[in-house]
């Protein structure tokens, strides 16, 4: 302990102190210039023990009366102090630097200018000291009673974000601040102070990382007061970067916690929608974390959920130098769906996240035909749900832009796909949805670039359907555009599959 040299005893009892400052001079002199005046403060005590060291520093040297003396003259003047100092270093006493630098810092006259218990465990010779003892080097506080905090908390809302900025270093305070601040959060419906409470739990977040109740909480209250806040304000997300730091931090030090990881992803995506934030979380290099998340916790879906929503947020604007970590996202995303392709929620996340995935190259050839099967299995069992739609149909124009095999997979028919014909459902499906109509075209518009497909596509009268659309969508130019090259490659085809078919047609006669 380096407070528990009797000041609380001596500060409440004159009795006791006269005897101990006025009677003994021995007593005397060990005791801080302002305690002589009865006055006492924590600092008093780190003078006291100041010459304790000092006196353990050059008893080799000193007999009882010069070590009285000097602890005596030390509080007169500072260049007694350093008289001292430079006796221990002449004398070669073992770790005389770091023992100097402590009793500098100790031992100022001014109680103001002497270091505090607190910051004096973090200079070299104290630490290296309690190591040596075995003593964490935590700084050990007494708890305070439990009705100090339940008074310090008093007073509102406002009272209750100053305790926990002024307490910070209480993790009791913290966590009976944080549980008033979720009760409150329940009663109160506009939440005006939404950035003081975001800003405060970060940073408690980050002062408590290796405390698991802290975390817990506070992640409870930011989840809560993100939700609530962005019902009635989309665009207020936080875009403060310690917000996310805080939040990445709890992600990293309990990886394996899977209550407080959902929580954690579920933040992360909401703030990513954020372009600031979303930038700073590309450069803390996440996608690892991310892995890490799917690969242990598919059974969860809100885990999946976020982690798939933050693949795809922080993909799809990005430059990406290594894509090694996105193709191991690629084989994770996949294993979901496999498992859990009938998941409606589950499979619009990972449709989305294998769109962004293509889009940027991290598809492989061994894996084109099993992302374009479960790609069309999602539409075929989803038909009802337009966002995995348009993702899926992205994803599949992707995949054949850049693969034949995966062209040609779109349109084959057997067990395993509906082929070319699903197209044709999904327009029945959606022909009110021009997103939709858009995203089919633009496969459309793929496919016909290879000749092979062109005639099975005629033979599934795509013409027929692409001459509606355009009659159909005469505002939307875009999709009007699509529709138009994709026709206009597909008569271009005419003349050459004629000749093939004639001759065909004249290579069968003469084998007769």
């Amino acid at each position: 302990m380096l407070e528990d040299l009797s000041v609380e005893t001596l500060m409440l009892d004159e009795a006791k102190w006269k005897i101990r400052a006025l009677e003994d001079p021995t007593f005397k002199s060990w005791m801080a210039p302002e305690a002589l005046e009865f006055i006492f403060s924590p600092k008093s005590d780190i003078w006291s023990l100041g010459c304790i060291i000092l006196d353990m520093a050059s008893c080799s040297y000193t007999n009882k009366a010069d070590a009285l003396a000097t602890r005596v003259a030390i509080r007169e003047h500072p260049k007694k102090l350093l008289k001292a100092l430079e006796k221990i270093r002449k004398h070669d006493i073992a770790k005389a630097d770091p023992i100097i630098d402590v009793l500098i810092a100790m031992l100022h006259i001014n109680p103001e200018d002497r270091i505090s218990a607190k910051n004096l465990m973090n200079l070299p010779f104290a630490s290296d000291c309690l190591l040596a003892s075995g003593i964490p080097l935590s700084k050990r506080k007494h708890p305070w009673p439990a009705s100090i905090t339940e008074t310090l908390l008093q007073g509102g809302l406002p009272n209750v974000i100053e305790v926990m900025n002024c307490f910070l270093d209480r993790p009791e305070v913290q966590i009976k601040a944080l549980e008033q601040l979720l009760v409150l959060v329940d009663q109160d419906e506009g939440l005006p102070w939404i950035f003081d409470v975001v800003e405060s739990v970060a940073t408690i977040i980050l002062s408590h990382q290796n405390n698991l109740q802290i975390q817990m909480c506070a992640c409870k209250l930011l989840s809560k007061v993100l939700s609530k806040a962005l019902l009635d304000h989309p665009d207020n997300v936080p875009n403060e970067k310690h917000v996310v730091d805080a939040l990445l931090s709890t992600w990293r030090n309990y990886p394996t916690n899977e209550e407080l990881l959902s929580m954690v992803c579920q933040m992360l995506l909401i703030i990513s929608s954020n372009e600031a934030s979303m930038e700073h979380l590309q450069n803390l290099c996440m996608f690892a974390d991310i892995n890490e998340c799917l690969n242990n916790f598919p059974h969860n879906k809100q885990i999946c959920l976020s982690c798939l929503g933050l693949l795809w947020s922080l993909t799809v604007n990005a430059a990406l130098v290594n894509k090694t970590p996105l193709k191991e996202a690629v084989q994770l995303t996949l294993k979901i769906l496999d498992i859990y392709l009938s998941d409606g929620d589950r499979a619009e996340s990972a449709c989305s996240a294998l769109w962004v995935l293509s889009l940027k190259g991290c598809i492989e050839g061994g894996e084109f035909e099993h992302v374009t099967l479960l790609l069309l299995k999602c539409i075929q069992l989803h038909m009802q749900r337009p966002v995995l739609v348009n993702n899926a149909y992205l994803g599949l124009a992707s995949l054949a832009r850049t693969s034949e095999l995966a062209a040609f997979r779109i349109i084959v028919i057997d067990e395993d796909s509906p082929g070319i014909s699903l197209i044709k459902v999904t327009y029945q499906a959606h022909k009110d949805d021009p997103e939709v109509v858009e995203n089919m075209c633009m496969l459309l518009l793929e496919l016909v670039l290879y000749d092979e497909i062109v005639p099975e596509l005629f033979s599934n009268n795509i013409d027929e359907m692409l001459l509606e659309i355009q009659a159909r969508f005469t505002s939307s130019e875009e999709l009007i555009k699509l529709a138009t090259k994709a026709i206009k490659k597909m008569n271009e085809s005419l003349p050459q599959m004629k000749s093939e078919k004639s001759q065909k047609q004249r290579n069968t006669r003469v084998h007769q």
